[in-house]
């Protein structure tokens, strides 16, 4: 019971999915007012952040005759019993990115940028250790298939809030330091530094700083006039506190300020979307028509390893919903704070939501979901259609003793794929049991668990999983896809020759060079995995993603991470100093206790 407890947390903490309850809206248009719609979702919203324990939420809905819904709930901050409404500020975090995406292509309207000029163009101080510079273009850091670090640790959230709006500009010495973890443009792997970097190069080729020019290019015209840039911002507005348990947090600062920085209140939200979608009908100066649909659609439809994942500039384009219409979505993680943004541009529907309660991580998604396809629903009188599963087929054991082997996971470790008669099983270096492997005829693989390799036991998150393989280049890799949803590949690895030396460098490690630096990165440890093949970097990343990474030898003093993609290929250095092992990694500086 216990190895079944825990594989449940762990599959539930993987998947975005389950537990929301459904809005109803059983009218048609013509016999139901805007009024009675808002009530009905703001209705539901109050209902689930009962169910929740949600301290603070802000919501705004848009269609096609304007705004449904712009108000807070809860409290922005519950001890002074502070009331969140429609003017409170809410951290969105990296739905950021979208406004950063956004003031980029207007300055490539104006001729200043070339989505396909190297970045090494426009920002001289930038010199990467292999060049790439040279190779990594503006459209390869809107869609994040620049190589870049993705998320470089230090100074993830500064230990303080800083006044200064030029920051995130301290972003380039990070990147020349860390380079890059896979070649330019060869897969999509999310990027916070890219984005960051996007924010020097807006400053270089207009000749305002990142934060004056979406006050002024952006926010000005659409008429956001609450809403802040980044945290160190003068404001006279109440922003809402964070939650963490019990306990109450001040908005974090990011250094990557134009990956991250922004807080919306539910006013200037609902003028953000309609901004977004009036351009995209050709109803907006803010873009042209053509640049804001280029923007939603695929730029990597000729990425071989992006096959089934769609992403535009900034948009991810993969319409969870499974409705007949574009959808453009953006999650935003920054905890205790948690956002998500879905707009259905044709029909003119969007919206966004945030709130400030880390027990309720995924509240936005599954919310924002449930309202966008009760809206989806009323107007077009169309039903959504259930994700279907394609039929079992058999195979052989020849047939999956192809797929046999090691593969790197950022969550999982050092995960086995092995064979048992002709049956495939999934076996993560973290779970006690393994993971039994259904072939379909698709060419994927459902999951499932059976108590003593018998008894199939119903988790329903793993309804929404499938396992696929497929091997680029010579390269052989293990995806996962939630939904339609697919998730960075896992490569897989053969045992390493560990230098004798790693055995020294064992132990945890506490970050020596930024304060209050368990926000970011804790319960840092390296040790051999339980089969005594690889060496495996564990730490818990803000709080919430519990991470177990291999760790590939360069030399006695020297790794990367092992696999390609998000969280992986990063450097490590180990050094001696006065008789004490530190570790050099993303930025940090790490003394083994």
């Amino acid at each position: 019971m216990k190895d079944y407890l825990l594989i449940t947390v762990i599959i539930a903490f993987l998947c975005s999915c389950g537990g929301t309850r459904s809005i109803t809206l059983d009218k048609r248009p013509t016999e139901m007012s805007r009024v009675e719609i808002a009530e009905k979702i703001a209705e539901y919203v109050k209902k689930e952040m009962k169910k929740r324990k949600i301290v603070g939420l802000s919501v705004a809905v848009v269609d096609a005759q304007g705004v449904l819904l712009s108000e807070g709930f809860g409290y922005a901050d519950k001890k002074e019993k502070i009331p969140a409404d429609e003017k409170t500020l809410f951290p969105v975090a990296s739905i950021t990115k979208t406004v950063t995406a956004m003031a980029v292509m207007r300055l490539t309207e104006k001729g200043l940028i070339d989505l396909d000029k190297p970045i090494g163009d426009y920002i001289d101080e930038l010199s990467l250790p292999d060049g790439a510079e040279n190779i990594i273009t503006t459209r390869m850091l809107l869609t994040h298939h620049s190589g870049l670090h993705g998320d470089i640790l230090y100074n993830w959230y500064l230990p303080k809030i800083s006044p200064n709006p030029l920051e995130y500009e301290k972003i380039v010495d990070l990147i020349n330091e860390t380079g890059t973890v896979f070649a330019p443009g060869k897969m999509h792997s999310y990027c916070n530094a890219g984005y960051a970097l996007l924010g020097v190069l807006i400053h270089k080729v207009s000749g305002k700083n990142y934060v004056n020019f979406i006050h002024s290019e952006i926010f000005d015209p659409i008429g956001i006039n609450e809403s802040i840039v980044y945290a160190g911002e003068k404001t006279d507005a109440v922003i809402a506190k964070g939650y963490e348990g019990k306990e109450s947090t001040e908005m974090p600062m990011k250094i990557g300020t134009p990956a991250g920085g922004i807080a919306f209140s539910a006013e200037d939200a609902a003028s953000y979307l309609s901004a977004i979608i009036d351009a995209y009908n050709g109803k907006s100066q803010i873009l042209k028509e053509r640049t804001m649909k280029k923007m939603m659609i695929p730029q990597n439809k000729n990425i071989a390893m992006d096959e089934g994942f769609s992403i535009g500039f900034s948009w991810f384009l993969q319409n969870p919903l499974g409705v007949d219409t574009k959808v453009a979505s953006h999650r935003g993680e920054l905890p205790p704070y948690h956002a998500m943004t879905m707009i259905l541009p044709e029909l003119k529907v969007g919206v966004l939501l945030s709130q400030n309660t880390n027990r309720a991580a995924t509240a936005p998604e599954e919310m924002s979901s449930e309202i966008v396809k009760a809206l989806y629903g009323f107007y077009t009188g169309g039903d959504i259609e259930k994700r279907k599963t394609a039929p079992k087929t058999a195979l052989s054991r020849n047939d999956v003793k192809k797929f046999e082997g090691i593969y790197s996971s950022m969550y999982f470790g050092p995960t086995k794929i092995m064979v048992q008669k002709s049956k495939l099983l999934l076996k993560p270096g973290t779970m006690p049991m393994p993971l039994h492997l259904i072939p379909r005829e698709d060419g994927t693989f459902s999951m499932k668990v059976k108590l003593l390799g018998l008894i199939p036991l119903p988790i329903k998150e793993l309804e929404t999983i499938t396992v696929e393989f497929r091997e680029y280049g010579g390269e052989k890799y293990l995806y996962f896809n939630i939904g339609n949803m697919m998730l960075n590949p896992n490569k897989k690895i053969e045992p390493f020759d560990n230098p004798a030396e790693y055995k020294e460098y064992e132990g945890k490690y506490k970050v020596k060079n930024m304060e209050n630096s368990g926000r970011v990165v804790k319960n840092v440890e390296l040790k051999l995995d339980k089969d005594g093949l690889f060496y495996v970097l564990k730490y818990t990343f803000m709080g919430r993603h519990a991470f177990n990474i291999a760790v590939r030898p360069v030399d006695k003093n020297n790794a990367r991470l092992a696999g390609e993609g998000y969280f992986v290929g990063e450097k490590i250095n180990w050094e001696k100093e006065n008789d004490k092992t530190l570790m050099y990694w993303s930025g940090l500086i790490l003394e083994k206790k």
